[in-house]
């Protein structure tokens, strides 16, 4: 499917006369956005759900990229004409016409791979987490700040939770979260806040506290629950090998499967968590950090379809 990014330089091309800067400029980000929303891989390509949410996820990145571009006022807004005419021919021709078949199996395989190599990489991970999380809680601290007022503000105290998850090689750890729960004649029930911070998982922002301090990296396995951990355990074999890392705050699987109900949910979701152990490369983290905002973007856009 790598094929498909000639479009992207194609598009492009056709807005030249914008001048070199804006000309790679607007390559980039069509070529950030086709990878990031998978575009052209076939787990979306052979989905129309998938399709939909690659689309308006898309769409809502050009929005936020535009969004910038008025503010540092540096560049053209018409830079963004090579992703948006992209997009559209993806939508309106690709999607549309192209009849395509993915085995998803392929994302699972680790036939002839071992899982419990110590690699050089693992040491090397562990300082670019502590690196670039301390970079995101820079970035993100205004937003910290903000949401932390909004709910003292809206819902009081309690800001902040921690809940006991398992982490590398079995040990308890407490990860952080906003508190987006609250009780209402007697029933737990989700807040205003909540309801907005859950879709686009900012409740998770807090982790980025874990990941300093080792707990978590960020990328990896989710974290789980101890109860889901002993379901785990208990029926799938091979399990236990997912704990050989660091869990993280987003994975293989979270960026290729959805959220686990039955116990054969779990059972695949396990084998995406022992790929990313047995192929666990910096390459590897970086195209599940790149495309973590397609995971985003199916999140709140199927859920909306749901409902």
């Amino acid at each position: 499917m790598s094929l498909y990014y000639f479009i992207d330089l194609f598009c492009a091309l056709a807005f030249f006369w914008l001048g070199p800067l804006e000309f790679f400029t607007g390559l980039g980000l069509s070529l950030f956005i086709s990878f990031s929303m998978r575009g052209y891989e076939g787990m979306v390509l052979s989905d129309k759900r998938r399709q939909r949410s690659s689309t308006l996820g898309s769409a809502a990145l050009i929005c936020l990229f535009l969004l910038l571009l008025l503010l540092i006022r540096r560049l053209s807004i018409l830079s963004v004409m090579p992703a948006t005419s992209t997009v559209f021919f993806r939508h309106a021709v690709l999607f549309r016409f192209g009849r395509f078949n993915f085995d998803e199996s392929q994302l699972m395989e680790i036939e002839g791979l071992s899982l419990e190599e110590i690699r050089a990489y693992d040491r090397l991970k562990r300082l670019l987490d502590v690196l670039v999380g301390g970079l995101f809680f820079i970035i993100f601290s205004p937003l910290l700040i903000l949401i932390t007022l909004i709910s003292l503000i809206t819902g009081g105290r309690q800001v902040f939770i921690s809940q006991d998850r398992v982490g590398k090689n079995g040990s308890l750890f407490k990860m952080y979260k906003f508190r987006t729960y609250g009780t209402r004649d007697g029933r737990n029930e989700i807040t205003v806040l909540g309801r907005v911070l859950r879709p686009l998982r900012l409740d998770e922002l807090p982790q980025i506290v874990n990941i300093i301090k080792g707990d978590m990296s960020l990328v990896g396995p989710r974290p789980e629950l101890p109860s889901f951990h002993k379901l785990g355990s208990d029926n799938i074999p091979g399990y236990s090998l997912r704990l050989l890392v660091r869990p993280g705050l987003t994975g293989w699987a979270q960026i290729n499967y959805k959220y686990t109900v039955t116990v054969e949910e779990y059972r695949i979701k396990t084998a995406y968590d022992l790929y990313y152990v047995a192929r666990r490369s910096f390459y590897l983290d970086l195209k599940c950090l790149l495309k973590t905002p397609y995971a985003l973007a199916v999140t709140v856009f199927e859920r909306e379809n749901g409902q």
